[in-house]
């Protein structure tokens, strides 16, 4: 198999690493695995450059590792050809923080188990969401999460506990001193009056569990998941932050939850930032969203069919 490797210089797993250590050490992996491989390592528009060549070139499957704003900058690239259906997939290396796709799709967190999962693997169409024609691939966050995103970029080199507190205490200012979205959500046409610092709109509705780290029910459901925290007091957020934690968030009375297919935020501002798989856009009101549905093909790892959770 030909394939085409495109690796962010500046992804977090490669932080204090050697990258072109590692990018000649996956592509040893490539080759062991029989694959004919180009292996790229770039960075900031160069980065772009990198995955228009990849998709450019006669590769059979364009790999990239990154984070969430690469997977994006690399489906935008592949879409317009999944839609024709005679599009190559796109296979993930987890290279980010959370890398949430990846672990809905079952592949190894580690890139050096991830290459060969993938290369032995299958293909699969998933699900793309998209707000005002800017895709995501997991979710959408207008309200505080994009003050949080900033905080995370400014300690992106921060290690240890120190780090995960200053984001405790970003968090919780947010909530006592960030502004109140006051919005109306028009789901499948129908209103839903709203106000709240946190609001999150999902590629596919989220399944039980730690929210931060959250899976969902399906990858091709063709549905929207919207989630709202209707908070007043302190103790409501305390109350709802222990739910998070113990998976049953979606339970409490201070979450308000739908899933549509459509949706419209329309607010009385005529921008909102909104993160959009931890990148922030300013975008014009209202947001509206759309899915996609089986938009995208991509890798996964071959899994046992007898094997409960095995994808379609």
């Amino acid at each position: 198999m030909r394939v085409a490797l495109v690796l962010n210089g500046a992804a977090g797993a490669l932080l204090g690493r050697p990258t072109e250590a590692t990018a000649a050490r996956l592509g040893q992996i490539l080759a062991e695995a029989g694959a004919e491989a180009r292996v790229v390592v770039a960075e900031g528009p160069a980065l772009c450059r990198a995955l228009d060549a990849a998709i450019a070139s006669d590769a059979e499957a364009i790999l990239v590792g990154g984070g969430d704003g690469t997977l994006i900058a690399a489906a935008e690239r592949l879409l317009p050809e999944n839609r024709a259906g005679s599009g190559r997939p796109l296979g993930i290396l987890p290279m980010g923080t959370a890398n949430l796709l990846a672990r809905d799709l079952g592949i190894p967190l580690s890139p050096e188990a991830a290459l060969p999962a993938l290369l032995a693997g299958t293909r699969r169409r998933i699900d793309v969401a998209l707000v005002n024609d800017r895709i995501f691939l997991n979710s959408s966050l207008p309200g505080i999460a994009p003050r949080m995103v900033l905080q995370r970029e400014r300690m992106r080199h921060n290690r240890g506990p120190l780090k995960w507190l200053r984001l405790v205490r970003a968090f919780f200012r947010g909530f006592d001193h960030g502004p109140r979205l006051h919005a109306v959500l028009q789901a499948d046409g129908q209103p839903v009056r709203l106000v709240t610092r946190t609001l999150a709109i999902t590629n596919n509705p989220l399944a039980e569990g730690f929210a931060a780290i959250h899976t969902r029910v399906a990858l091709d459901g063709g549905t929207l998941g919207v989630y709202a925290a209707r908070i007043d007091r302190r103790l409501d957020l305390w109350r709802l932050i222990a739910r998070l934690v113990a998976g049953t968030w979606q339970h409490d009375r201070a979450t308000a939850a739908l899933a549509a297919r459509r949706v419209n935020v329309v607010s009385r501002r005529p921008r909102l930032w909104v993160a959009n798989d931890g990148e922030n856009h300013l975008l014009a009101t209202p947001l509206r969203y759309r899915i996609l549905p089986r938009a995208l093909t991509v890798l996964v790892p071959q899994t046992d069919p007898d094997t409960p959770g095995t994808p379609p």
